[in-house]
């Protein structure tokens, strides 16, 4: 009988910004013991800015979700097995034992789905969409998928339909995210996340005026928020940080400003160097005068050579990748590899709150004394993130070049 060759094609909607990583202490409130996700999550922000720090070699402005993208590389990670999940759960920084990876992910989720209130939005959903060759994916996968990731199932689906529930589940933040499945398509793997909230803190709308910001092609005005009040602070060996909590307290934006090039915080806030500014975060509050340039940013890459280079290959080769755990049937009945990545985040700050949307989808080839005032004046590039506190879950991060330029 002859093999039936199906091509995975993972595709990568993307979010706002996003937090820098958040399993240290500090920052963030230490996650539950009960919730399992600590080891995932850590994974998952790792993987994310080993991403970043490729992404941002380009210049220009850099927005991504990390947890997007881990969850969504997560759902094909389960149905990965022998050599090929071994390289796969290295590439994305996971050493849980596989059932506990997807157990993990349904903690996580859980968490999220909590979160939301009248004045906080933060929402995350994963789906399955059965292309014309969705009889290759076994039933076993797809009830996984919906126990442990509560995937919403669409069968012999059409690039429009997963268009649309990308669109419906971001507000409409993200358009669209495939451009068409081709014949041999058999499943796209998909996650959206949706973060709306306003700050703890907000910025007096008339307190926002032109001012000078610094980029790489030279000094331009741009639109700048002032606020002064309390805010935790860290400075460091080449960089200060602030962080602005949004309503609840439950997420919060670190803004770290390098002292020279943006470049060399990308590579310094890694491991125990991002420990140290958590717990450096974690200190007295400080009176601050804040200037923060407002800014709006789109982004969109391609996501299949970094992880390559992160040594992920016999997932993306059709002949080595093994995803029998998809299909209930031996590679050389069902071939299955992952032939796209695609990455597409947006984030909207202004005096009020933030906005910001993400998805991934992955498709188949199937006192009374007044403390000294501190200037905190954000008028060169920068680096931004959204970290969920409860779960440490990085959610979204960025690099901003020019606050003038939206994509």
């Amino acid at each position: 009988m002859r093999s039936l060759q199906i091509l995975l094609k993972p595709l990568v909607i993307g979010g706002f910004c996003a937090a820098l990583v958040a399993s240290a202490p500090g920052l963030i409130h230490a996650a539950p013991e009960t919730g399992g996700w600590g080891p995932l999550i850590g994974g998952y922000n790792r993987t994310g800015q080993r991403l970043f720090r490729e992404l941002a070699k380009t210049p220009g402005n850099v927005v991504l979700s990390p947890y997007s993208i881990g969850t969504a590389m997560a759902m094909a990670l389960a149905g990965a097995r022998g050599e090929t999940q071994a390289e796969m759960a290295k590439a994305l920084g996971i050493e849980l034992p596989r059932g506990e990876v997807d157990a993990a992910n349904a903690a996580v989720l859980s968490s999220l789905d909590r979160a939301s209130t009248d004045t906080f939005q933060l929402r995350s959903a994963d789906g399955l969409m059965l292309a014309r060759q969705g009889g290759a994916v076994s039933d076993a996968y797809v009830a996984m998928l919906r126990r442990d990731y509560a995937a919403s199932v669409f069968a012999g689906t059409d690039a429009a339909t997963v268009n649309a529930w990308v669109k419906k589940k971001t507000a409409g933040k993200i358009g669209s995210i495939v451009n068409h499945l081709d014949p041999t398509t058999a499943m796209v793997l998909v996650n959206a996340i949706y973060f709306k909230a306003s700050w703890q803190k907000a910025f007096a709308i008339d307190a926002t005026r032109a001012e000078p910001f610094h980029s790489r092609d030279g000094e331009a005005k741009v639109p700048t928020m002032h606020m002064e009040s309390f805010f935790h602070l860290a400075t460091l060996p080449g960089y200060r940080a602030i962080e602005l909590p949004y309503s609840g307290g439950r997420v919060r934006m670190i803004v770290t400003l390098p002292d020279g090039d943006a470049e060399d915080v990308l590579q310094a806030l890694g491991g125990d160097e991002l420990r140290q500014l958590l717990a450096e975060l974690h200190g007295p509050l400080h009176r601050v005068d804040l200037s923060l340039p407002r800014f709006k940013s789109s982004f969109e890459a391609s996501l299949m050579e970094p992880f390559e280079q992160m040594g992920m290959r016999r997932a993306f080769d059709l002949h080595a990748a093994d995803f029998s755990g998809v299909t209930g049937r031996p590679p050389s009945e069902i071939p299955l590899a992952i032939s796209q990545i695609k990455h597409r985040a947006v984030i909207d700050v202004a005096e009020q709150g933030t906005e910001a949307a993400a998805a991934t989808g992955i498709g188949t080839f199937t006192a009374s004394v007044q403390p000294q005032l501190e200037t905190f004046r954000v008028d060169r590039p920068f680096v931004f993130a959204i970290i969920d506190g409860e779960t440490s879950a990085v959610l979204f991060e960025g690099r901003i070049d020019d606050p003038r330029h939206a994509s």
